[in-house]
């Protein structure tokens, strides 16, 4: 690890941030932090990131300024902010956002603000212009479930959750398989090269980076003959089955799970040979309690519930 600091910001830099091809016969490499043009940006733009820092992030070899894209591996950037009182208030909607080349911005679900160092951090795998924003997404239908408003709007004002609609976020539906895992991929920032998807995936929907990213790692092995079905609702055990799997390649899961932990609910025998050491292993951690003395294995699962099991997911990173 090297770590790079400016002022503007820290950067930790892994050891494969470059490929030896990258840097073949190169004499000098340089990495720039610094301030971004704020002419540059639109009008609209300028007035939504307001006074917060907006740095520009760049790669010069040999004096010549080059991209940099490394879907293997990240670099973590701090850069150093004050929150304002209304900020305070709300500090999990402080965010960040990467501005690209014509000017659109693309969310950073792993942007947040740590109040122990007083920096803004977040992860990336390539290099652009990144501001601090301030976001408070939120949805016309959250009425039914103020259990879960608080979820719902913090990971969609980061970017990791998407609605139905611009307006409605349907939190009462079953979350579909393809949803749930795009989430959970966003929710933990994973990210991979892949050369292949399942054949039942549109190569331009929403989701289908994720879902290439969690089958290159992995994560998901699909429902067989290469396909995802993308379209039916998931079930609680693949669910959890999925998120189990993630936390575990991550390294963020402390305690291994037995089937016995599974002894005090009535429905155990319900859940699937494959799905057991999963599930176990997230009741250890507390991440799931079940509802009463049932883990309902087999049930479907709320796009409102989905949200604040991902929040609970979020908070481990």
């Amino acid at each position: 690890m090297l770590w790079v600091n400016t002022g503007v910001a820290t950067l930790t830099v892994p050891g494969n941030m470059l490929q030896a091809s990258d840097i073949a016969g190169a004499e000098k490499v340089s990495l720039t932090i610094a301030p971004a043009d704020r002419n540059k940006l639109t009008r609209e733009l300028q007035l939504q990131i307001g006074d917060r820092p907006v740095i520009e992030l760049g790669l010069k070899i040999d004096g010549k300024t080059v991209p940099w894209r490394n879907k293997d591996t990240a670099v973590t950037v701090s850069i150093p902010y004050l929150p304002t009182e209304e900020e305070l208030a709300d500090p999990e909607h402080i965010t960040v956002w990467y501005i690209d080349v014509n000017g659109n911005v693309v969310e950073v679900p792993s942007g947040r603000y740590d109040p122990s160092t007083g920096t803004v951090t977040f992860s990336t795998s390539h290099f652009s212009k990144y501001a601090v924003v301030f976001v408070d997404k939120t949805f016309e239908d959250l009425g039914s479930v103020t259990w879960a408003k608080k979820q719902i709007e913090v990971l969609a004002s980061k970017g990791v959750l998407k609605g139905v609609s611009e307006k409605e976020y349907a939190p009462q539906a079953a979350i579909t398989r393809a949803d749930y895992l795009h989430f959970l991929v966003r929710t933990l920032g994973v990210n991979a090269r892949f050369d292949e998807n399942f054949a039942d995936l549109k190569g331009d929907a929403y989701y289908y980076r994720e879902i290439g990213i969690a089958k290159k790692l992995g994560i998901t092995n699909g429902t067989g003959n290469n396909r995802f079905s993308p379209d039916e609702p998931i079930t609680r055990q693949d669910m959890l089955v999925l998120t189990g799997r993630a936390l575990e390649m991550l390294k963020k899961l402390e305690l291994e799970g037995t089937a016995s932990d599974l002894d005090r609910f009535a429905d155990k025998s319900l859940v699937a040979d494959y799905a057991v050491e999963s599930i176990a292993s997230l009741v250890r951690e507390g991440l799931i309690v079940g509802s009463g003395d049932r883990v309902n294995p087999l049930g479907k699962t709320t796009r409102a519930e989905a949200a604040v099991f991902l929040y609970r997911i979020y908070g481990l990173n």
